[in-house]
């Protein structure tokens, strides 16, 4: 097949046909990076329409291995917010309920932050599960192995820095190409849109989440997309190890109402209630057992859970943001907080960054909250000599008014197969 020629096709908005496609992934790793930014970027421009959407996802799943069919199997995946902790919260709960969670998750990614750094601030956790391991495994949650979609890997590399990031269709295909090759049954995707999300349009979201449920159903992946709110910060408690504390807090029973409210809703997509196993403790129990399997010693596991903060890393100094003046809290700016958090040092600014896990922010006061002056709003964790103009970037993100903004429900509207004409 002629390179110059199907990138000329998709260049004038032609479709291409599932043997060019499947061709074209089939010979990724011999084709130059500069071919394959050109086809990205026709992709980006001209879009994917739903049969190339699908032939390039199977084409990508097909690059490599996958886990077997399981119908006890289910996951979920987030496209990425601030304060966004849910998978660590729903993997062991729905364990807990019968389910199989086979959950490859990834790192963070510009101002959001990542299930697998987040499982890293614990000591020995490990996130590099062979394929073997996950194969005999009932519930982890790992990054992805070379073996599965590595067409995946090489695409996502040169979209990362080719601008064609946003593309819907090479979005969809690289999430359910990895999430296929799980051998799960049923999927619930939360697609956020806002201010701190990819997409912050909800006609955008909606469009992606439509996506992902037709080419997942296609797959045979009974799927559910969620549109979700992300203006403001998730939880309370924000970065890496912040976030691991406050998923435990969670798997006791004592999340906050924002962060609740969509781990039910997640679960109930799937079909499980979470409230009782979460009540009853089993599961936290799960997320201890899941701990050890992934390489945690029994021991670190028991205090991580009896007194999290002696175990997970935590800065040194703590800035404390006072309010400036009697009133509501009537905004909170996602955005801002999750610049602050990776430009300190919690997220990445290139590939391959050391990060700090122990830099993070507890948000005393949410939007809506009544705040008297002087009293506390949040309170970062860093390290010594913070650059005070991140400080002032803080304070600018939070809004006081004499008027209460009601902080509704999180989910905005849920996509099915048979709604999402």
């Amino acid at each position: 097949m002629h390179i110059p020629t199907l990138l000329a096709k998709k260049r004038d908005g032609e479709i291409l046909s599932k043997e060019e496609l499947s061709w074209f992934i089939e010979h990724l790793s011999e084709i130059p990076n500069e071919q394959i930014g050109a086809f990205l970027m026709a992709c980006q421009i001209n879009g994917l329409n739903p049969d190339e959407t699908y032939h390039l996802t199977t084409s990508m799943l097909e690059s490599g291995e996958s886990l077997p069919l399981n119908p006890a199997a289910v996951d979920k995946h987030s496209t990425g917010g601030v304060g966004d902790k849910m998978s660590i919260i729903l993997a062991p709960a729905l364990r807990a309920c019968g389910a199989t969670v086979p959950m490859l998750a990834g790192r963070g990614l510009a101002h959001t932050g990542g299930t697998i750094d987040k499982l890293e601030s614990i000591p020995g956790f490990n996130t590099g599960l062979s394929i073997e391991a996950m194969k005999l495994n009932p519930c982890f949650i790992s990054r992805q192995t070379d073996e599965i979609a590595p067409a995946d890997s090489i695409l996502y590399a040169i979209r990362d820095v080719t601008a064609t990031v946003p593309c819907i269709g090479l979005i969809t295909a690289s999430i359910l190409s990895k999430k296929a090759a799980e051998g799960i049954h049923s999927l619930v995707l939360d697609v956020k849109y806002g201010r701190a999300a990819f997409m912050q349009h909800s006609e955008k979201a909606r469009e992606l989440a439509v996506s992902m449920v037709q080419v997942g159903t296609q797959l045979g992946i009974n799927v559910t997309a969620q549109l979700t709110q992300m203006d403001h910060p998730l939880g309370n408690w924000l970065g890496n190890s912040h976030e691991i504390y406050e998923s435990i807090q969670c798997l006791k029973g004592m999340g906050p109402k924002d962060t609740m409210e969509l781990v039910y809703a997640q679960g109930n997509a799937l079909g499980f209630d979470l409230e009782e196993v979460i009540r009853n403790g089993t599961a936290l129990a799960e997320f201890r057992e899941m701990l050890i399997r992934q390489g945690v010693e029994t021991s670190v596991a028991d205090q991580l859970l009896h007194d999290p903060w002696s175990v997970l890393p935590k800065g040194p100094q703590q800035y404390v943001l006072n309010a400036e003046q009697n009133g509501n809290i009537a905004d909170i700016d996602a955005l801002t907080v999750g610049q602050v958090l990776c430009e300190a040092g919690a997220g990445r600014s290139q590939q391959g960054q050391e990060i700090d896990h122990g830099i993070g922010i507890h948000l005393h006061k949410k939007v809506s909250d009544y705040v008297e002056q002087g009293e506390p709003i949040m309170t970062l964790d860093a390290d010594y000599g913070f650059d005070v103009h991140l400080l002032q970037r803080l304070k600018d993100a939070i809004k006081i008014s004499d008027y209460q903004v009601k902080d509704g429900s999180r989910v905005l509207e849920i996509i099915t197969i048979e709604n999402c004409s």
